[in-house]
């Protein structure tokens, strides 16, 4: 029920402060009011607030009044993103700065997500990398209503999502397949071997690395998270600590299969004291020093983990078997695991 105080002001004259409260079975009260010069547009005003405020998820709606999607990104951060990755996080922290983030989030329609998404395009991004804005607007958006009670209409993000899809506005990233040639690993080994000699205690052993993730099919930070305790040279195994997943990214501990190659390089690393990874190295250093080799040999579109495509594709062409591969790659599926796999039409023996 609304309730309409006169209140007398230093001028002589008045205002009216028109108040609302409602009683809520289980919860707090919720109340809020408003200053009016007259009477009459303050008792105006208290009744139609009373009937927006009655209709279903009408409180609801205006406990969240002028809450922006900013910060129900900045809230998302600081509750739910302490496992995200820099990447990953960087993305979400990235729509904070675009013109969608001022939009109140009671308010924000399918227009403002595809206005988003054809600026994106109009700056130049590819539809893949709007593709992640979506991604993690939705997200967010959902989020904001199952953990927080937010009042998003999740109806409106959905109609965006599927238009923008038809129209290609978002898709999902090209599958890579390049693989580095004979030449061009022999130009990189060339300058991580020059370097060894000019630095050779303050350089870490790239060309060893280079070749173990040739030879074993791991990532640049598994590489650098592999353990003595972990191996077992008996059955030529090693565990992955926290391996790649797409739903878990601490706890996935998996163990894999070392071909006899990836093994030798395993046991000519030097074992340090108090140290018990086998490559104590950091996997950012490891991505600096391969770009620096890449871009000095003026080799174009060679990523550290393209090596993880050729270590697939060469067990492949070795003659191994898909189930067999998987147990060197760890990949979750041959779905998956064949976007890393091009073989080369020359090492296919004849049968």
């Amino acid at each position: 029920m609304a309730t309409i105080v006169k209140r007398p002001k230093r001028d002589g004259s008045f205002s009216y402060l028109a108040r609302i409260r409602i009683a809520r079975t289980g919860q707090p009260d919720y109340s809020e009011s408003k200053t009016f010069p007259k009477k009459a547009m303050a008792v105006e005003w208290a009744k139609r607030r009373e009937l927006e405020l009655a209709a279903p998820g009408g409180v609801l709606t205006a406990k969240w009044k002028g809450v922006t999607l900013h910060d129900a990104i900045e809230r998302y951060l600081h509750e739910f993103a302490d496992g995200a990755g820099r990447s990953k996080r960087a993305t979400i922290e990235q729509l904070q700065r675009f013109p969608i983030a001022r939009v109140k989030i009671t308010e924000l329609s399918s227009e403002q997500i595809i206005d988003h998404a054809q600026m994106r395009r109009r700056s130049g991004v590819k539809p893949s990398t709007t593709s992640q804005d979506i991604t993690w607007l939705g997200i967010i958006l959902k989020t904001a209503v199952a953990a927080w009670r937010m009042p998003a209409d999740l109806n409106e993000f959905e109609s965006a999502k599927l238009l923008l899809r038809s129209k290609g506005l978002i898709s999902r990233p090209d599958s890579r397949d390049r693989r580095p040639t004979l030449e061009e690993i022999e130009q990189v080994r060339a300058y991580f071997q020059r370097s060894q000699k000019i630095r050779p205690s303050a350089i870490i052993p790239m060309e060893d690395i280079m070749d173990f993730a040739i030879a074993s099919a791991r990532r640049q930070e598994e590489i650098t998270r592999l353990t003595w305790d972990d191996l077992d040279t008996e059955a030529m195994t090693c565990w992955v600590r926290d391996a790649k997943h797409p739903r878990h990214k601490w706890g996935n501990h998996k163990r894999f299969k070392l071909t006899h190659e990836a093994m030798a390089i395993i046991q000519r690393q030097p074992r340090k004291k108090d140290e018990p990874r086998i490559f104590p190295y950091w996997a950012k250093s490891i991505g600096t020093r391969w770009r620096a080799a890449t871009e000095s040999k003026g080799i174009e579109d060679l990523r550290f983990h393209d090596l993880r495509h050729e270590a697939t594709s060469r067990l492949f062409e070795e003659g191994y078997e898909i189930v067999e591969v998987q147990q060197f790659t760890l990949h979750e599926s041959w779905d998956v695991l064949k976007r890393y796999t091009h073989l080369r039409p020359e090492k296919l023996q004849l049968r």
